[in-house]
Formats: structure tokens, sequence, C-alpha cells
């Protein structure tokens, strides 16, 4: 059987007409992009402080239990961020006009003094946030006394004590512990939060309906603590945003506090999140600032240009500390929706960060050392802190008095044994009980004449033989050979 073969118009029209409607697609992917956003500005400009705004369609969002009130399912629709416990927003489908879009106002820890700034958070594409901090259940709770209360920073008895409180004070009850032993209250006169032992408290309301707290969580705000997760769709547009969240301090503000999925980010610029768990990685990429990323104790710093990555679970959970920054994908940060966030930026052209060797301190000495730490008869190639056994230098080895040594002449033969001081007197024999430790007057700092060798003793030591001098200007002559005798 014989296939005939398409005819040459054909094929010069698929050439064509596919890379055409590519680039139609893309162009109406590019129009699509900028509409949805501009809708967003448009119905989001007025968000408050610690509000979501509904910016396009679209998005499902779930409200903290027993919120029966919640409503948050219509563009320009805005919420509380303290009422809101999940966010899922739809990827891009432009024949649908499709393109979830979020935007939220977050305190975090910014003072309230500083009412007019605030975090922005731009949600955009198939991404799902989970608040981490729970809306708070308030209870009035007073201390029920006979004695003080301790208010401590952590739920134990181990704990830095913050403050304490006498009996019958007031205090707004905000959750509790796990078990259930321990009040976190806040302090009169808003000096602060603390976790108080429930059996110290007394309320007319059930303490029992408090919401439960995670410790290392009470210092973040309403979705200043939050899970991040991508979702597994991917666009077939060209130039379009990938899916994820930019996050944007203000001006004025130095650095705030962030924790998502564990990874604690100290962020003082514009920085763009993801989060996947089929890739089973969590990056951080700073269009500019810095951002600060820390996970299992490690940090690592994301400058502007840079990428720093964090391995992740199934759960997005954390398994392994910080990668160190790299140059991101500028292709993937171009297109990315800045024009909707509060301060106007210029993405950071890619920076490829070349780690540099901090130097550590050693005691080996070099090669070329014109003057080594220790001289003895054998060359050395390491420092020690021990005596040498052979020659070497007197101002290596001090004896073991209260004395204060001078340093010697380096020209002058030392003492053939360093490591027990000279008799004072070698006119006479050493006692038989030399080896008992020198008398307490040992640490008299010797006489002035000291540096004058005494003259030897002809009629009990031999010619030739006398006292080490303290001085080394004048050498020394070697010890009896009976010295270490009795």
């Amino acid at each position: 059987m014989k296939y005939s073969r398409p005819p040459v118009w054909m094929v010069l029209a698929f050439l064509f007409i596919t890379p055409f409607v590519a680039f139609t697609q893309d162009g109406e992917c590019t129009t699509f992009v900028k509409q949805a956003l501009a809708a967003t500005d448009k119905v989001c400009t007025d968000t408050g402080r610690n509000e979501a705004c509904y910016g396009h369609i679209s998005l499902d969002a779930q409200p903290q239990a027993q919120d029966t009130s919640f409503k948050f399912d219509a563009v320009g629709d805005k919420v509380d961020v303290a009422r809101v416990s999940r966010l899922r927003l739809s990827p891009m489908d432009v024949k649908t006009d499709v393109w979830g879009v979020a935007l939220l106002k977050v305190q975090a820890d910014i003072p309230n003094n500083m009412p007019g700034a605030n975090v922005s958070v731009l949600v955009f594409g198939d991404v799902e946030l989970e608040n981490a901090i729970p809306d708070p259940v308030l209870i009035d709770a007073e201390v029920a006394g006979p004695s003080n209360a301790n208010i401590r920073r952590q739920p134990s008895n181990r704990a830095f004590v913050i403050s304490s409180l006498v009996p019958t004070t007031k205090v707004k009850a905000k959750g509790r512990s796990k078990d259930g032993a321990w009040l976190y209250v806040g302090l009169p006169s808003g000096q602060g939060s603390g976790w108080v032992r429930r059996s110290l408290m007394k309320s007319a309301d059930d303490l029992t309906t408090l919401k439960e707290l995670d410790p290392s969580l009470t210092s973040y705000g309403p979705m200043q603590a939050f899970y991040l997760q991508n979702g597994k769709h991917q666009t077939t547009c060209q130039d379009v945003p990938n899916d994820g969240i930019l996050i944007q301090t203000p001006e004025g503000v130095a650095q705030v506090q962030l924790w998502i999925n564990e990874v604690k980010i100290k962020l003082g610029s514009t920085a763009f999140i993801q989060a996947s768990a089929d890739k089973k990685t969590m990056s951080v990429s700073t269009l500019e600032g810095a951002a600060h990323v820390e996970a299992l104790g490690v940090e690592q710093v994301a400058v502007a240009g840079t990428t720093v990555t964090v391995r992740v679970d199934e759960n997005l959970m954390p398994v392994a500390p910080p990668s160190l920054p790299h140059a991101y994908n500028m292709n993937e940060v171009k297109t990315l929706p800045i024009q909707s966030l509060e301060r106007k930026i210029i993405v950071a052209s890619p920076v490829e960060v070349t780690p540099t060797t901090i130097p550590t301190m050693t005691f080996t000495p070099q090669s070329n050392a014109t003057e080594p730490v220790v001289s003895t008869a054998t060359d050395i190639s390491s420092v020690t802190i021990e005596a040498s056994a052979t020659a070497g230098q007197t101002d290596t080895v001090v004896p073991a008095t209260d004395t204060v040594v001078p340093p010697a002449d380096t020209s002058v033969p030392p003492s053939t044994n360093t490591d027990v001081p000279p008799p004072r007197d070698t006119s006479v024999p050493p006692p038989p009980d030399t080896a008992v430790p020198p008398p307490p007057d040992t640490a008299v700092p010797p006489p002035p004449d000291t540096d004058v060798p005494p003259p030897p003793d002809t009629s009990v030591a031999p010619s030739g033989q006398g006292i080490q001098s303290q001085n080394t200007d004048v050498p020394p002559a070697p010890p009896a050979a009976t010295s270490d005798s009795p």
C-alpha cells in the first residue's frame, strides 16, 4: 500500500500558521493578565490593615471555625485576615477568564504607631494559603489569689518570668496550651503577653473554649505565619507570571518577620516565594533588598538577584538547611506583577554569588617562619604546650614560681634542666629533701644584685662549677651531677 506525500503548500501553511497561533495565544494571555491585575488594583486599592481583598475570580475561602457571618465569595469583598482559615486560588484559564488573584495587607510585627505601613502579600494562580494563627477567642479572667501569679515567656515552670500579677488583677485570656494547664494572657495596659498557670486564674466564662496555641507562634499575628502550597497546574501561556506569592515590606520599615512552612524569613525587601510538594522545594527569590532565610537552625541571606531554596517533604516541612544563594532565572521573574505592589521597584538582574573561604585560626607554624615558637635540638613541625625534654630557649619554659622572669638572651646556651628551678645556693650540696616542693618564700622576687653571678666555692664544688644566675646575660655553668639526688 502506497502513501502519498502531502502537498508542499500544506507543509508551508502548517509552518506559518502554527507560530501565528502560538503568538496569538500568548498575546491573549498577556492581555488577560493585564486586565485581571487592573481589575484587582481597582477593587483593592483601599484595602486596610489586616484585611484580605478578593481581586479576581476565582478563589475559595474557608473561615475559621464557627464563623457564620463570614462572606468572601465575590470580587471586591474584604474580610479580616484573622477570620480566614484557608485561601485557595484558581489557576489561569484564558478561555473562561479565570485567574485567581487576592491582595492581603498584613501588620506582621510593624508597630501600632505606624498605621499606614503594612506588608503587601499578592497571591495569584494555583496557590493555597493556610493561616497558622487561629482566630482568638478572648475571655475575661483574673488572678485568683491569695498569692501573686507569675507570667512566663513559655508554658513551663522553668521559663523566664516576665511579670508578676497581684490577686484580682484582670487580664484577657487569648488561648491555652495543648494540655490546658496554661493560659496565654495579655498583660494590663498592653504591656505584652505571656503564659500563666491555669490553676492560678479564675473566670466567669468557660476557659476550655479558648483556642489551642502553639507556643512557638504566639509572637506572630494573623497571616504573618502561614502554610504555602503551589498546585500542580502549569499554564501553556508564555510571558505570564508563574504561580506564587509576592511579598513586599513597606517604606520606612527595615525588616519584618514571617513564618512560612516552618521556615523563618526576615524580609526587608520584595520577594517571590513558591512551595511545591511535587518538586519538594521551597524557593525565596529576592527582587530587591535582602531576605534572611532560616531553616533547621541554619540561615542564608538571599541578596537582590538571587534565590535560596529549602528542601521539603511531602507535607512541605523543611528537611534540610537552606541552600547557598544562587542567581535566579530572569525569565521566571521578569513577568511578575510588581506593578500591583505598593512600592515601585526595579527587578534586580541575576547575581551569581561566589562562596568565599573564611580563614580559620591554626597553630601550625609556617615553613618560612623567621623565629620559631619553640627552639629545640631537633626540628619542630607543630607547637606544643608541654615543655621540651631537649635543650630549648629559656624563654619558652618558665619555672613554676610567682615571679616574672624577663626574656633571656637567645645567644646564651640554656641550662640542660629547665623543668626544675636552679638551687638558690650551690656552695652547699643540696639537702636530701630536694624533691619536696619549694618553700613558700620562693615567690619572693630575687635580690637586686641577682644580675651578678656569685663566685664559685672551690672548697666544695670542683673548679669551673657554679650556680646558674637568674640573669642570663652571664652564661651559667652546668649544674652538679648530684643536684637531683640526695
